[in-house]
């Protein structure tokens, strides 16, 4: 529904939803190659009291999958105050790093160098409030001239802004499995991988050295991750990684592989057709799902082997198998294991359930459907969204949505990942702003070619 508004709220050029990786690249590429005047007038929305980027995921010494040269500016501007290689100078360990001879800092370094950008960004970022619903508002001809945004802060209290063009980039929701029932949810006996060190907490305080018994669902990264952790730190425990396939896949990282991740293999996979696209995603489907580092897969080969030496059974990896019914009974969790499609089940008592079942990106949430007359879709009920990443819209809209992670149907596979955020913060930027200043005019310089093939 579209509302003619007479009220005259606060107002920006570009307003954003969201300030994780996507609109802290955002405004680092805006404040690294734009003019103050286009600073200003960029500003974002968080529901956190403050910038904090998977913090109950930091386990030790797991390892970025992306090439630090890949962070939120330096592909646009490798002059920047903002990128990795400026933080490591601030931190004093520019020396240490290069000595480590690694592209692939450690997920906790990574995460601390976002909060160090979200820092020196913080005039982007109003944080504490939460985006409730975009609004269209027409003028008296009928076109769309720009939007109302309401949001509420941590009082409850409500508030509206207006924004020419919007950018949203909530997040992704964790999956939750079909079977789980609430009830194992509420009682934190279950529990999605994105709340995994506060959830496992607990168990370190009754004690490491108990028997207790974990089950581990899922088969990307983070269940492998989950798996490795629970063997090391709880020595007594009966930790179970159950998964639909026969092994853990290795992930595709080889150099050929990784140029889907590239601009250029963005433009190649937009202006391909819907068949075309499908079949790109399902071909290097291993480069980002359910597909595991090699290091990872040879750890947890040896401790499965070296257990068998040990004599002991605690350990195991269940393949063809997927979780069916779990619900709370008491303190643990009564689950229902079975083959896939059907096949035979099994009813077990775990104290904690781990759900290492990835994110839905789809489409920002609720975040459009305040705007949904506006959008228009392919047959196949897919947003219809153009090279810049906003969704195409009827003609007597004049603002531009754009969508960070719900592209990928679109964009390919780097929409959810980490490896083109200055690429398209610049590409949305360009949209909103107009074309960046040369080289010269501004201080945006091109990276070597050296960069290609890089891991994703």
């Amino acid at each position: 529904m579209t509302v003619t508004s007479l009220r005259r709220y606060p107002h920006h050029r570009l307003l954003g939803v969201g300030f994780g990786p996507s609109h802290l690249s955002l405004a680092a590429v805006c404040d690294s190659t734009r003019a103050p005047s286009v600073r200003a007038r960029l500003h974002c929305l968080e529901v956190r009291p403050a910038f904090s980027w998977h913090p109950d995921m930091l386990l030790d010494g797991t390892r970025m999958q992306i090439a630090f040269l890949k962070d939120l500016v330096s592909p646009q501007d490798p002059t920047s105050p903002f990128s990795f290689t400026n933080y490591l100078v601030s931190k004093g360990r520019l020396e240490q790093f290069l000595n480590l001879g690694t592209l692939h800092p450690t997920r906790r370094e990574y995460a601390d160098y976002f909060g160090w950008a979200a820092d020196r960004l913080a005039h982007h970022v109003s944080y504490g409030y939460l985006v409730e619903r975009i609004r269209p508002v027409t003028a008296t001809d009928g076109s769309v001239t720009h939007l109302e945004v309401d949001y509420r802060d941590i009082t409850g209290d409500k508030h509206t802004v207006t924004a020419d063009h919007v950018s949203l980039a909530p997040g992704g929701r964790p999956v939750v499995p079909t079977g789980v029932e609430r009830d194992a949810l509420d009682s934190g006996v279950v529990f999605h991988s994105s709340t995994f060190l506060p959830s496992i907490d607990r168990f370190h305080q009754r004690g490491r050295d108990l028997p207790h018994r974990f089950l581990v669902v899922g088969a990307g990264q983070s269940a492998a991750e989950v798996f490795r952790y629970l063997a090391r730190e709880f020595p007594y425990a009966d930790v179970t990684l159950a998964h639909r396939g026969f092994a853990l896949t290795p992930a595709n990282s080889s150099p050929l592989a990784n140029e889907i991740f590239d601009p250029a293999s963005v433009d190649l996979f937009h202006a391909a057709d819907a068949t075309r696209r499908h079949t790109i995603l399902a071909e290097l489907r291993t480069t980002n799902y359910a597909a595991v580092d090699d290091e990872d897969i040879h750890a947890i080969a040896e401790l499965l082997y070296d257990q068998r030496v040990r004599g002991e059974e605690r350990l195991r990896l269940c393949r063809f198998t997927e979780l069916a019914a779990c619900r709370a009974d008491g303190p643990t969790a009564l689950v229902t294991l079975r083959a896939p499609a059907g096949g035979q089940a099994l009813t077990s008592r775990f104290d904690a359930v781990v759900l290492a079942t990835g994110y839905d990106f789809r489409e920002a949430g609720d975040l459009l459907t305040g705007l949904e007359p506006l959008l228009l879709r392919a047959p196949d009920g897919t947003l219809r969204i153009r090279r810049d990443y906003s969704v195409e819209t009827t003609a007597e809209c004049r603002p531009s949505i754009f969508l960070h992670g719900a592209a990928e149907h679109s964009h390919g596979l780097s929409s959810t990942l980490l490896s083109v955020l200055a690429h398209r913060a610049a590409r949305i930027l360009d949209s909103v702003f107009g074309p960046r200043p040369e080289p010269g005019g501004g201080r945006q310089l091109p990276l070597s070619d050296a960069l290609e093939g890089a891991d994703a």
